[in-house]
C-alpha cells in the first residue's frame, strides 16, 4: 500500500522515467552479452531524454 505523503509513479511523473533509466543501466551493468548491454544502453538513453523532457514539464 502507497503512503498519502509518497508520489506515485506514473508515466506522467518524471520519477518514473528515471526509474526506468536506473533499471535499464543496472541491466546493462550487470550482463555479459553485448547485443544485451547495447539494447539496455540504448533504452536508458531514451529513458533518458524523456526524463528530461519530464522534468522540464514538472519545473514549469
Amino acid at each position: 500500500m502507497l503512503s498519502s505523503s509518497s508520489p506515485r509513479l506514473t508515466p506522467r511523473n518524471s520519477e518514473f522515467y528515471l526509474q526506468r533509466l536506473k533499471e535499464c543501466l543496472a541491466e546493462a551493468e550487470e550482463t555479459s552479452l553485448p547485443q544485451v548491454r547495447e539494447r539496455c544502453l540504448r533504452a536508458a538513453a531514451a529513458w533518458q531524454e524523456m526524463y528530461e523532457k519530464a522534468s522540464t514539464f514538472d519545473r514549469r
